[in-house]
Formats: C-alpha cells, structure tokens, sequence
C-alpha cells in the first residue's frame, strides 16, 4: 500500500541559493568573496533541508506496507478452522445429549463440554495473535521509516569530514549546507540545494544550472543520472564568470566544478520506486515444506481417518449396539462421539500457529544476537588446531563467543511485543532464510569484498630504450605492512626509481604531520584534487609505501619543503575522451607538487625548485618532451610513448589503475612574484599548508597543444597505434604487458613499428627476498635492513651518476643538439648545474639547463636579452602573464617522465577465503561486476573464482556498446555459445543449458540487469543472499529483489573527525561509539541512544532500507559464514520439530481410531490430547530447538526452494514406520489398564466383547473411574513413547549410534 502526497509548499531553489548569508563567514572563501564584491551563494540550512526529508517521511504522505506471508486464502487453513468449528459443534451435542440422557451422570459429558471451550479459546488466541503478527509484519518496513525519520528529526547538523572517496560504491556530492560545503549522501540532497558537480559526475535528480532564467530551463537541464561531460559544456556555449562558476560564486576552493540549483528531492523518487518494485519476500525453503506436509495432513489425511471413524463407527453402532443389545441410545456417542475424538487432534492444531510464531521468533532472535555479539568481537577469525589450512574440505574459521540465554530472552520479549523495523526478521524469514542460502551474490567491489583504497602493484621505470617492471608486495613486520620490491636485484634500477619515489614521498608527506595512520582505513593522500572534480581512485591512493619501498625515509624528506600544489584538469583534452571511452568518466587530471630545498648549496641559482608530477597517463605523457632512464636524458618520441601506451592499455583490461611520473627543475625569480603562496611557504611544509592552484587547460588548448610536441599528429597516430596493438595483445592473455607472474617488456620492431614482447631478463622472482638484505630468523626479507640499503643507495648519487655518464653524454648531446662550444658554454654556468636534482649525472643535468635554456625566450622580452638564462621565469617573463594560472599552465609542460606505477584492489581480509569455504557449505558465490569480461575476468582471478571455459556471461544487451555479435572475445567464450544479455538468459536455460545458474561471473552488468538476473536464480529455485554498498542508491532495488540483503559500509565510520553545523571538532573513536547507552545492535546502520549521527550514516539507512542486516567496514564476512551455520543448526531443529509435533498428532488419531476399531472409547480423551497435544509435545519440541550444532552442518549441501518434499510417499512411509511402534504401545496399555481396572475383569481377549456389547449410557460411577485411570495411563505411555522418539529427532543427518542423545555435551 503506498499513499504518497506532494508537498504543500515548495521553496523556490533559485531564490534560497542566492539569499543572502545570515551567519557571518567563518571560511577563507567567504572572506574572499565579499573582498571582491562578489554575491556568493549560500545554499539551504541542515534544518531547512531536514524539514523536506522529514515531509517526504511523514506518515500522512509515504506509507509501505508489505503483505504479509500468512495467506487467509489458503484450502488448508480453512479445512482444518471448518473442522475445528464442525468439531466444537459436536463435542457440544455430545456433552448435552450425555448430561441429559446419562445415569449415572456420565462425566464424559462434563469433559466434551469443556474441551469444546477450551477450542473456541483457542481459536481466539491464535486468531490474535496471527492477526498481531501479520500486522507488526506488515508495517515492518513502513516502521523502519519512521525510525529513520525520527533519526533525521534527532539529527544536530553533524557531517563526518571524511574527504569522500570517489568511488564507484559511493555516491555522494558536493552540496552548499550552512554555508560551507560538504560531502552529502545522495538521498539527503533536496530541492533548494546547491551542488558542486565535477566533470564525469552523474545528476542526483532534476537540476537546474545556477543564474539561468526560466527561459533556459529547457536547455541548461540536467535530469536524473544524466553524466555531466565535456561534450554537455561545449554544447551549452557558456561565457566563464557568470554565477554558475564557483569563482565568480565566491568558492575558488571548488574551482573546475560546475554549480547547479536541485530543483527535485531524490528521495521522494527512491521512495515511490520502493514502494512500486518492493514485493514480499518469498516463503522460505522450511515454509514451503510445512506447506506441503500441513496440506497433506488437512486436505488427504484429515478426510480419509474422518471418513474412517464415521464408517467404522457406524457400522458397529448398526451392527453391534443396535441390532444385537438394542442399544438405540447410544447412537450419539457411539457415531458421533467416537468419530469426534478420532479427528479431535487435527483440531487441536489450531493452536499450533502460535507455536510456530514463537519458534520463529526464538530462531531470529538467536541469530540478531550472534550476529551483534560477533560484530562488537574484535578478534580475528582463525582454523582451531586440528584444522589443516591446506585442507580444501575444512570447516570454515569461527569466532569463539558467548551469547547468554539472558540477551536471547531479552530480544525474544522485544520481538513478541514490537515491529522489529531494526533486522526486519517477520518480513524477510531471517533466520529461514539464512539457514537456506543456495548463493551469495556481490553487487559492488570496491568496499564491499574488496578494499576502498587500491594498493601499489607494479613500478615500471624506463632502461635504456626498454623499460623494467618491479613487482611491489606487502609482508607484516611486527604490527605494521611493510611494502617492499620483490624481485631480486632491483637496486640496479635505482638511480631511474629515486625520481619516482621522491614524488611519492613528497606528495603524502602530511604523514610526518601524524595526519592519517599509515596502517588504517584513512591511510590517502591528502591533496586537494577532489575539490576541483572527480579523479581516479589511484590518484586518492597514498603513495608513501612505494617510497619507502625505493628507501626514503623521514629525514629525506625533511630535507624539502613544499611550496605549491598544481592540481592540473583537462575535460577538453583528448585523455578525457580516451577515459570515457573505457567507460571512465572523469576528465583527465594530474597535480604537480612544487617543493624547495630547505638547505641551498653553495652558488646555487636563487628560486630553483623542483616540480613533481603524477596523474592521467595519457595526459602526463603529453606534458613530457623527454624521459629519464636513470643514466641519461632521452627524447620521448612517438615509437617510445606508444609503448608506454600499450602498457596503460593493458594495464586498464587487466583492472589496474595507472599513474604516470613525471618532473621538471624550476626556477623562478621569487623577487619578481606577484602572487601569494610562492616566497612564503608553510611552517611545516605540510599538504596541509598549501592550498593548491587549480589549473585548467580548457583555457589554451591550441597553444598548449603547439607547445607541446610540433608533431602532434605523428604522436596521436603512434598511440592509435599502441591501441589496436594492446588490443591484440590483450586477446593473449599469456602475452599480456603486465603480467602477474612473468613481467614482459616491450620493444619496436623499428621495420613496422609493431609492438612485440620479449621476456625481461630481470623477470620477477619467485621468493619475496633480495639478495642484499639476507633472510631473518624466519626465513623471510628482512624488511628493515633491505629499507637501510635502499635508502643509503639512493643517497649515494654520485657513485650512480658516475656509472652512467658515458652512456648520458652523446645522448643528451645528440637530444638537444649541444656542440663542444655549448658544453663549454654550460660549464661556465656551474652553479646552476649545482641546482637540478642530484639523481641526473652532470652531462644530463648539462643537457637539461640547455634544453630549458632554448624555452627561456619568450614574447616582449628585449632582443638584447640572452637566449641562455638560469631562470625558467626571470622577471620579464613574469611581467607578460597576465594571471598566476597562465604561468602554472606553461610550468606543467616540458616535463621528463620517470615512470609508471599499477595498483590494484586487493580483496579485504578473509574474503578469498570465505569464498573458498563458500563451496564446501554447497552455497555458490556470484559476482556482479559492472566493467567489461577482461577487466571482470582479472578481479575474478584474485578472487579466486574459476575464470576459464564458461565461466563469464555479459549481461549488457548484443549491440548497446558497439561490439558486433554476441560480445565474447575469447575463443573458448564463443565456442561455448554463452547468452549475451539479460534478455537471453531465459531462452538459454530452457533451450540450451543450465550455465548461467552455475557459474560465479557476471560482466558489464547495470542494476536493472543484476536484479532481473537475481529473479531468474529465484525462479529455479535458489534462495539469493545479496551484498552491497550502503552508500550506493542504486543498490536499493537490488536489495529489495533478494531474498535477503547486506548492507556494507564501504568506507570506515569510526576514528574519524567531524564537523557540526557549529563548526566544532568532534573525535569520534570506538571507545566513544561502545560507551553506556549506545545500542550496537543492528538497526540499518542508524546509531541510537546518544552516539553521534552523521550524515553518511543517515544515508546508509535510507539506501539500506530494506536489508535486515549491516556490516560495519571492518567486518569480516566470516561472520556472515558463522550466522550461517547457526541458523541451519535452528532451521534443522525447527524442521525437526515441526515433523514430531505432526507426527504426535497422526499417533494419537491413529490410536483412537485403532480403539474404535476394537470396540473401545478413545484411548485419549479430549482434554488428555489437549494436555498432550499442547503441553507434552511443545514442551519436548523446544527441547529439540536447544539440539547441539552438528559439526557436520557447514558440510552439507543446502536445499532448493522448489520441488518440496518431492518423494512423498517415501517421506509417508517413513514417518508410519516410525509411529507405528508409538500407536501400538499406546493401544496395548490402554487395553491392559482398562481390563485391569473394570470391575468384571474381563481380560484383554474378552474387552471389546465386554465393552462393545454395554450400553456406555448406564456405565457406573467405577467403570467410569476405571475407564479415566486407564486413559490416564495410555497418556502416560504415549508421552513417554513421544520423549523416546524425540530423543532420536535430534540430528536429521546422524543416527543414534553416531550422536548418544543421552550423552554429555559439556
């Protein structure tokens, strides 16, 4: 049901974003802004903005509700309540006629009576409390939306100051909220916003650009998920300064961004698509059984021992009473009577739902309290001691915790009483469902099962002409990773790697700040490029581990002081095209970092500094004019930028980020200046100090364009050429560039320029040592000492730059065209050798100063003046630019590259693993992945997912993307004839095959084609656990479609500092988090009772609104693998009990019926079947929910949730063998006791002649009492006989033999 109603009142966006500030500016920008004069925009109030979250969340307007799973329609529900009633109806003519025509008084009559009330009683309860139930489950989720509407109204303005990673898993933006930017989740965006959107960056809703009239709305629009490009700016023709640009609106901080007015609440969309696509969840595999076994019971054997008992008793009343004793009154009882207490026990059953709901609640409330227990354990998962690791079939790791029968009970009372908004459990089955999981799917990588942040992979350096790959790793030393370089002898290339690993030192430097720890989640660099726009996830990776892997250390670094940061963006230049053409979709950007010598040298030109740069490949490839080889400077022609081409390119198809390094000596006259930032560094040094210069080269693309390489059209055509030949390349995979177990290297066949690879003769090793540092006591690199080599080889320049100067000389001579008179020229300018970078050898810092001294002329300088100078920017220089920007624009170029470096996402801790045990406990692991089968293929692997012959299907629709047939690329792939689309899948398992429902990837997958994918698996029956982002939007859907959903935090929450709408710093620790009061307990990742709420968690819960569980960002999901286990354990002992208390009630119909058979009264009466029917058997069904975990449960393959109880007769068979015994023993006591106790003593032989021929009407006031003794007896036996049974039902799987139901389990 959902009621959904518009608000009355809208605030007009265009007006509330340019209203005036009211709160005085507390932030450099707004100081800035009214220096200027300029009107800067202010966005909405967190109050103002909370006020329309909490209008769309109001009950009045958005309702949720969800049909529960009890079904009123269902034949057998009504079979057994119309039996019921039928039977009351009886049992009251029964007792009336005895009462009225007994004598004695027959107290039988008595007993009908009162059994008759006690079934109408109840009949109410379970009408109560089913009704109680289905209503708490159908207001489920519309009750998680108030909770999370009562967060929204608890809210104080506190926003985490996470620098949002710009990552896939997360979707967040960049609004105006009390006049200071912040990160905010998707769904807290409303309508009067104003947001910051970068290049490549989705819209949230409807937005308007900022300082248009109505009359442009048609045009300057963007609409739901509609990607802000390059091509939308050029189409739009928009003049820089007006209020749409950040400077022009008072924020330089975000210039390169692009300011829009929201004129839709993305919320009240994402509520309408849950209220339209949310459906019940299925009924569980253990629901579907019951089903089976309840509608054989109702609609076969409840009919046939009713018709059984009316035949049988009439026939004897006819035959026996009537026409042979003439007996006519006792009609009534002997037909009647009889036959009631044959079906009495199905009606007895009615009470049984009740049962079943407390059971339910029971097995989830189990399962929450696990779940929570192990979440708050902060200790690792590891095999016990008898457990072989290397063992395929081992049982998976557990934690070992405690969860007290106390906090079970507690959770139990506050499931019975209330709408469990917090885990869902009535909605989604939890624990049903857990304990039946067929396949776990994976919607998302980067937070989810893998880390946020990539890690380094692969360093390549040029060598010569070549170039050398060096593998990167990681090993522990003490509490911390350490990362180092594995192969074996890579020292040689120092001299190539001491520019790369100063860039990536001098870049992260804020860590000698004690700003981020190196080994925790928040270990990022910390630039300001996520200001001005989107970059790659690389670009947000720290960069200090791959320079203490090269050796620099603290007090190398300590040796600079950084100056500026450029942060350089090109959404115009061709990089930009070439990433959205790999569906990437940022524009292309690097930062260069400008750092300073603290100590100059002796006679060492004034102002000389050194530029490092890392960014885009294809746009720091562009920049450079040279490279450095580590033994001289060469020029980076065509045939050499193609090859490093290639590489980017094959590093892209196996999932790797790339960064390329590039540097540049500058000079510049500090005197002559104008701008601030330049002559007065921070105190520190720190990326802190620096604010950053935003650059972008949209400005001057012509000129930067003839500046950079007159034979631009030969480089152009050289990198077509490195595609098309990556692409073939790629096709091999054992050929690839950057391989992970052979690194290969490619050269040019100089004849046809082709790209051919030949192995590098410093190929990686096998073993993570070197041979310089020795092995350690354990056998491994002894990190520490191999960090000291490094680090004194790279300050030993001049041994390296002595080895390489016969090689440098001719080359750089041969590379700028320096003669002997301009050698000598260079020497008298010693002094300024003195300032480029120790790293080069004299002849290449030669050809270097007369390379920079052929640039240093420029317009408006004097004829007069000299072509050769020191200075990059001597004062004239200075004079002609007009802004600081033009002269950042020229600095970026002219650069020398110096390498390459990979990263990758690694998975998280234990996730390889847990897929790994995943198999053994029969349930299939499914990755989804939304990048092309090459990229999809390589995450696999590290996965550890089978990656060969039909084990990869493209979900994306034949044709969308431009490929030609199906889209498999690999031979095997298109031998096989695998479905390309979600449109095919169907048509292939009912014609061809069942692959896609076996295998574990899923490539170039959009949400609509996940969710349609996760249908398919339901309908063949398997039971879909998904795993997502919580801070993915789109995830929701997804999430609803499942049977059972996980929310991920993709990005840590704890540990972090916050800003409140005060502005005041808060720490926020877990020692914070776990203080008294804060309710750790899982409730849609909203935290409760006094912890501090910020807006990521309030973002979580609104994208994870319909997951019963959330995993905190350092889970392991082992945990999910424990609760697992647990919930089978319970889901097995409720089966198991649920088959007794059935099979308790078809032993009892049987024995009456049997008595009847043999002339006799019931063997139960009415009140001793409801004693044991609703006493005795719960009692030991419960028992039987408390059996011990089987350690054999995680072994066993889990069942589909289609064809139930297939082999029924079998199942039939089965359970009359095993109550056969109990019927018999019943009936032979009974018939014992009852000839016993008669007055006459009849004997057993001589009973049903003695009983069968009386008149039950004239039965005296002993016989009666014996009759009661007898069946007090019978009830006796039969509960005993239940105990027995029950014993056996502990284990579905293992005999008594194998498991002593009797023995200790302590």
């Amino acid at each position: 049901m959902v009621e959904t109603q518009a608000a009355s009142e809208k605030v007009d966006s265009a007006k509330a974003a340019d209203e005036p500030c009211k709160q005085q500016p507390r932030h450099k920008e707004h100081v800035e802004a009214q220096a200027t004069g300029t009107k800067a925009a202010v966005g909405l109030s967190t109050s103002a903005a909370k006020s329309k979250l909490l209008e769309l969340l109001d009950a009045d307007h958005t309702r949720v509700l969800i049909p529960p799973h009890f079904d009123r329609r269902s034949r057998s529900l009504w079979a057994i309540l119309g039996a019921t009633i039928a039977i009351i109806g009886l049992l009251l003519v029964n007792g009336g006629y005895l009462l009225g025509k007994g004598d004695p008084r027959q107290t039988r009559g008595i007993g009908s009576v009162v059994e008759a009330a006690l079934l109408v009683v109840s009949i109410m309860v379970s009408y109560w409390v089913v009704e109680r139930e289905s209503r708490l489950e159908t207001r489920e989720l519309d009750m998680r939306l108030r909770a999370i509407s009562k967060e929204i109204g608890g809210w104080t303005g506190i926003y985490a100051d996470l620098r949002t990673p710009q990552l896939p898993t997360v979707t967040t933006y960049t609004v105006l909220r009390d006049g200071v930017w912040r990160d905010v989740p998707t769904l807290l965006v409303v309508e009067g916003d104003t947001v910051a959107l970068a290049y490549g960056e989705a819209a949230p809703c409807l937005i308007l650009l900022r300082g248009v009239g109505a009359a442009a709305d048609a045009q300057l629009r963007l609409d739901r998920g509609q990607r802000f490009t390059a091509d939308t700016m050029r189409a739009w023709r928009l003049p820089l300064g007006d209020a749409w640009d950040p400077l022009a609106a008072g924020h330089p901080a975000l210039a390169g961004r692009v300011l829009f007015h929201v004129r839709a609440t993305p919320l009240s969309s994402h509520l309408e698509q849950i209220a339209r696509h949310h459906q019940r969840t299925g009924r569980s595999v253990l629901q579907n059984q019951m089903r089976v076994v309840i509608r054989l019971c109702a609609l076969r054997i409840m009919p046939a021992v009713c018709a059984a008992a009316v035949v049988a008793n009439a026939v004897i009343y006819g035959v026996v009473s009537a026409k042979q004793e003439a007996h006519y009154g006792m009609g009534v009882e002997a037909v009647i009577g009889k036959s009631v207490y044959v079906v009495f026990p199905f009606a007895c059953t009615v009470l049984w739902p009740v049962l079943w709901i407390g059971a339910r609640i029971f097995t989830n409330a189990c399962g929450v309290v696990l779940f929570d227990t192990l979440q708050r354990s902060k200790t690792d998962y590891e095999d016990t001691d008898n457990i072989d690791e290397f063992d395929i079939e081992a049982l998976p790791p557990t934690k070992d915790v405690t969860v007290g029968l106390g906090a079970i009970v507690d959770r139990m009372r506050w499931l019975w009483w209330n709408c469990d908004y917090r885990t869902l459990s009535r909605s989604s089955n939890l624990a049903e469902t857990l304990g039946n999981i067929t396949v776990i799917c994976s919607i998302d990588k980067e937070g989810t099962i893998a880390e946020p942040f990539c890690t380094p992979e692969q360093i390549v350096v040029p060598d010569g002409t070549d170039y050398a790959i060096l593998d990167v790793g990681e090993q522990q030393m003490g509490g911390e990773r350490r990362t180092f370089i594995i192969d074996e002898g890579w020292e040689r290339f120092l001299p190539s790697l001491r520019p790369l690993g100063l860039d990536c030192s001098l870049s992260t430097a804020a860590h000698s700040q004690g700003i981020g720890g190196i080994g925790g989640a928040t270990h990022r660099r910390h630039n300001h490029m996520h200001r001005h726009g989107k970059i790659l996830p690389s670009q947000d990776t720290c960069l200090c581990k791959i320079g203490k892997a090269i050796g620099f250390a603290d007090a190398d670094l300590r040796r600079y002081k950084k100056l500026n940061e450029i942060d350089v963006f090109a959404p115009f230049h061709a990089a930009t095209d070439a990433l959205a053409a790999k569906d990437v979709f940022c524009a292309a950007s690097f930062t260069s970092t400008v750092v300073q010598p603290r100590e100059e040298k002796e006679g060492a030109v004034p102002g000389m500094l050194h530029m490092l740069t890392d960014g885009n490949v294809d746009l720091v490839l562009g920049m450079c004019l040279d490279y450095f080889d580590g033994s001289a400077i060469r020029p980076l022609d065509d045939h050499t930028v193609a090859m490093y081409y290639s590489l980017y390119l094959n590093a892209l198809q196996q999932d790797l980020q790339c960064l390329a390094f590039s540097y540049r000596p500058l000079s510049i006259d500090a005197e002559a200046i104008k701008w601030p930032g330049w002559g007065e560094p921070g105190s520190t040094g720190s990326a802190l100090d620096a604010q950053g210069k935003y650059v972008d080269l949209r400005l001057s693309r012509a000129d930067l364009q003839a500046a950079l390489d007159e034979h631009s059209t030969e480089r152009r055509l050289a990198i077509s050429l490195a595609e098309d030949t990556a692409d073939s390349v790629g096709n091999d995979a054992g050929e690839s560039a950057l391989s992970a177990t052979a690194p290969v290297e490619a050269a040019a066949d100089k004849k046809t320029n082709v790209l051919v690879t030949e192995q590098h003769p410093s190929s990686r090793s096998q073993t993570a040592a070197t041979s310089t540092s020795g092995e350690n006591s354990n056998g491994k690199a002894d990190v520490s000492q191999n960090s000291s080599a490094m680090t004194d080889a790279a300050q030993n320049s001049s041994a390296m730059a002595d080895a390489a100067q016969n090689n440098s000389t001719v080359a750089g001579q041969e590379r700028f065209g320096l003669s002997d008179d301009d050698s000598d020229e260079i020497a008298t300018h010693s002094s300024s050798l003195d300032d480029l970078p120790d790293h080069l050898t004299e002849e290449a810092r030669k050809a270097l100063l007369r390379a920079k001294a052929k640039f240093s002329t420029r317009e408006g300088m004097r004829a007069d003046e000299p072509t050769l100078t020191e200075t990059d920017y001597p004062k004239a220089a200075l004079a002609q630019l007009v802004c600081e920007e033009d002269m950042l624009r020229d600095a970026v170029t002219e650069q020398i590259f110096v390498g390459l470096a990979t990263f990758v996402y690694e998975p998280k801790t234990d996730v390889c693993d847990f897929i790994e045990d995943l198999d053994v406990a029969g349930i299939r692991f499914v990755y989804f992945s939304r990048a092309g089968g090459r990229q999809s293929k390589a995450f696999a692997e590290r996965l550890g997912l089978e990656t060969d012959w039909n084990t990869c299907i493209l979900l994306s629709s034949a044709g969308a993307d431009g490929v030609q047939g199906d889209g498999y690329i690999e031979d095997h792939d298109i031998k096989a004839r695998l479905p390309r689309g979600i449109e095919n899948i169907r048509q292939h398992l009912k014609d061809v095959d069942d692959i896609p429902l076996q295998i574990s990837l899923f490539a170039e997958c959009t949400a609509d084609a996940t969710r349609e994918m996760i249908k398919i698996s339901q309908e063949y029956g398997d039971v879909v656990c998904c795993i997502g982002s919580a801070l993915k939007d789109s995830n929701t859907l997804t999430f609803a479609a499942a049977d059972l959903a996980v929310g991920v935090e993709p990005i840590p929450h704890f540990n972090r500092v916050l800003h409140s709408g005060s502005n005041q710093r808060v720490a926020v620790d877990d020692a914070a988090a776990m203080r008294p009061g804060h309710d750790m307990a899982n409730d849609g990742s909203i935290s409760t009772s006094g912890a501090l709420v910020t807006q990521y968690a309030l973002g979580a819960a609104l994208t994870c609104i319909p997951c019963p569980l959330f995993l905190q960002h350092d889970t392991s999901l082992y945990m999910l693998m424990q609760v697992v286990s647990e919930a089978r354990r319970l889901v097995a002992c409720v089966q198991q009990a649920a088959v007794f208390l059935a099979g308790t009630c078809l032993a009892l119909a049987a024995a009456n019926l049997v008595a009847a058979l043999c002339l006799l009264p019931p063997a139960l009466p009415g009140y001793m079947a409801l004693w044991v029917l609703w006493v005795v058997a719960p009692l030991l069904a419960v028992a039987l929910l408390f059996a011990p975990h089987d350690e054999n449960v995680m072994s066993t393959m889990p069942l589909r949730n289609h064809a139930h109880v297939s082999d029924l007769r079998r199942f039939s068979a089965y359970a009359a063998i095993r109550m056969a015994p109990l019927v018999a023993i019943t009936v032979v006591v009974y018939a014992t006791a009852l000839a016993a106790l008669l007055e006459e003593r009849p004997g057993v032989r001589q009973l049903s002649r003695t009983l069968g021929h009386a008149d039950w009407l004239r039965l005296s006031a002993a016989d009666q009492w014996a009759l009661v003794a007898a069946q007090t007896y019978a009830t006796v036996a039969f509960a005993f006989h239940c105990m027995c049974i029950s014993a056996t039902l502990m284990f579905r799987t293992r005999t008594c033999v194998e498991f002593v139901p009797l023995r200790s389990v302590a």
